[in-house]
């Protein structure tokens, strides 16, 4: 998401509430340096793996681990056994064959691959499923994790360090066409130890950030299944989340001093959508979207003072290849007009052209120019300034 909360927008017209009493579970989709990762690097020397929420498997075979998707046939001995170290005590009996210890839903077995010269009566030819993956340590294949679900690592402190970050609770490693996907499997409140202050600076006032952790626990809860397969992802398209090592110790306080609380307006939760600036002015949500929302009404914002501003130049042939590129049906573009409303929030933009006009309004204002090479628009907080051959 975006960073601040403006409360005199976001609360207005909304009560709290602490309906929810149970722990909740968030699976955040960890795409900000991983996503699609050919490989994922845990630095952790004793780990715990399972298959799913099963039962779980502690393993110290190094300093660190590398986990890899694998496809591949083999050949399983059908033997089962309760742990990686009874599975691995048994491979002398293989020696001068290739093979390896697995994790399976029946339990530990033996993979030994299809070249192996050993007789392969009494064993069963098998391939690893969609969610198999590999875990190597020092370069060295140790064992493979194949089930149906996916593969997940914790360690005993309930930290797991991916190298990059460290992240509280269980990592599932989600294979998807050969690459990997880490999925954060943790606590809602401990989620929003580091979402706070990675959307606010956790030295702010605790009071700010009190506000911020309502309204981000309660667009976590709006937003549970958002991706899918996870909840969230880590990134503003969702909120920031940026793991353990983002904690601050005030933004901590103020996630535990709201502990449960939640917005709701007509005893439903609210769609609490937050940003880091609105350039001086907010919009109703029926300017934006398409509901009028009581608790989410335009006005302008005085305590605003540095925001950020941009610009945008486009020649008048670049504004003809836009409104082209979008299936406008104007022509050639000769102007580009803007209607603006109290505020200075421009509410439609219209394109003129020697074949006619095509006018859009709400967010189609901004993506209208996601054909362009920079993109859509940054805000609807802007004037349009016109010249010989371009408009600004």
């Amino acid at each position: 998401m975006k960073k601040l909360v403006f409360t005199a927008v976001l609360f207005a017209g909304c009560i709290f509430s602490t309906v929810f009493a149970n722990a909740q579970t968030v699976k955040v989709g960890l795409e900000k340096y991983f996503k699609n990762s050919p490989s994922i690097s845990i630095s952790d020397s004793l780990i715990k793996v399972s298959i799913g929420n099963g039962e779980k498997n502690a393993i110290g075979l190094g300093k660190s681990y590398v986990v890899k998707p694998i496809s591949k046939s083999y050949y399983s001995i059908d033997k089962y056994y309760k742990t990686y170290n009874l599975a691995e005590k048994q491979l002398f009996h293989y020696i001068g064959n290739s093979c390896i210890p697995v994790l399976t839903d029946k339990g530990w077995t033996i993979y030994i691959t299809t070249d192996s010269k050993i007789s392969k009566n009494g064993m069963t030819k098998v391939t690893t499923g969609a969610n198999a993956v590999v875990l190597s340590v020092n370069g060295y294949n140790k064992f493979i994790v194949d089930g149906n679900a996916s593969a997940r690592v914790s360690t005993n402190n309930d930290v797991v360090n991916l190298t990059k970050a460290k992240y509280r609770g269980e990592i599932a490693m989600y294979v998807n066409n050969a690459t990997i996907t880490p999925i954060n499997f943790l606590d809602m409140e401990q989620y929003l130890y580091s979402v706070v202050p990675s959307e606010m600076p956790g030295s702010w006032p605790v009071e700010a950030l009190k506000a911020q952790s309502v309204a981000a626990r309660t667009y976590t809860t709006n937003a549970l299944g958002k991706h899918g397969v996870y909840d969230l992802c880590d990134t503003v398209h969702c909120q920031s989340y940026n793991g353990i090592n983002n904690e601050y110790p005030n933004s901590t306080t103020a996630v535990q001093g709201t502990l449960g609380k939640r917005l709701y307006s007509n005893n439903k939760l609210i769609d609490a959508v937050y940003f880091s600036s609105d350039g001086g002015a907010t919009l109703s949500s029926e300017d934006v979207w398409n509901n009028a929302l009581p608790y989410l009404v335009g006005k302008k914002d005085n305590y605003e003072k540095d925001y950020k501003k941009w610009e945008r130049i486009f020649t008048y042939t670049d504004l003809t290849n836009i409104a082209s590129k979008k299936g406008y049906g104007v022509g050639t573009v000769t102007d580009l007009v803007a209607g603006y409303n109290e505020n200075g929030i421009v509410t439609s933009l219209t394109f003129k052209g020697n074949l006619g006009t095509k006018t859009v309004t709400k967010e189609e204002i901004r993506s209208a120019f996601n054909v362009s090479a920079d993109g859509s628009l940054s805000s609807r907080n802007f004037t349009v300034t016109k010249g010989t051959d371009s408009v600004t």
